[in-house]
C-alpha cells in the first residue's frame, strides 16, 4: 500500500502505474484536496448531470481509477453519503473532464521537499 495525496488537482498518474505495474495498491490521501477541491465548477456539473453531490463524483472517480480511498466525515449523514457512489459510473467524457483539473496543486507538505 502506497498512501500519497491524491485527487483530482494532484492525480499522481506516473506513480499510480509504477505502483500498479508492482502490485502496490495506491490509496488517496486526502481524496478530497481538504474540501477544497469542492469548490470546482465542473465538478458541481457532473454532480448535476448525476444526481449525486461534487464529493461523490471526485469518490466516485477514486474508485474508478482503482485507488483505495477512505474519506474523513464529520457526521453519520456524510459517512452514508460518501459510502452511496457505487449505484452510478461516470463515462470516458467526465473521466476526461475531471483529468483537465490537474494542477499539481498539494493540500499538505510536498514529501520531496523533506
Amino acid at each position: 500500500m502506497n498512501q500519497v495525496e491524491l485527487h483530482p488537482w494532484l492525480p499522481q498518474s506516473q506513480l499510480r502505474a509504477f505502483d500498479a505495474a508492482h502490485g502496490i495498491r495506491t490509496e488517496a490521501w486526502s481524496p478530497l484536496a481538504r474540501g477544497r477541491v469542492l469548490g470546482t465548477p465542473l465538478l458541481d456539473e457532473l454532480a448535476a448531470k448525476h444526481r449525486r453531490t461534487p464529493a461523490q463524483i471526485v469518490l466516485r472517480w477514486h474508485v474508478q481509477l482503482g485507488n483505495v480511498v477512505i474519506p474523513k466525515a464529520s457526521s453519520a449523514a456524510r459517512i452514508r453519503e460518501n459510502l452511496d457512489v457505487f449505484g452510478f459510473a461516470l463515462d470516458a467524457e467526465d473521466l476526461a473532464a475531471i483529468a483537465t483539473l490537474e494542477t499539481g496543486e498539494r493540500t499538505g507538505r510536498d514529501p520531496d521537499d523533506d
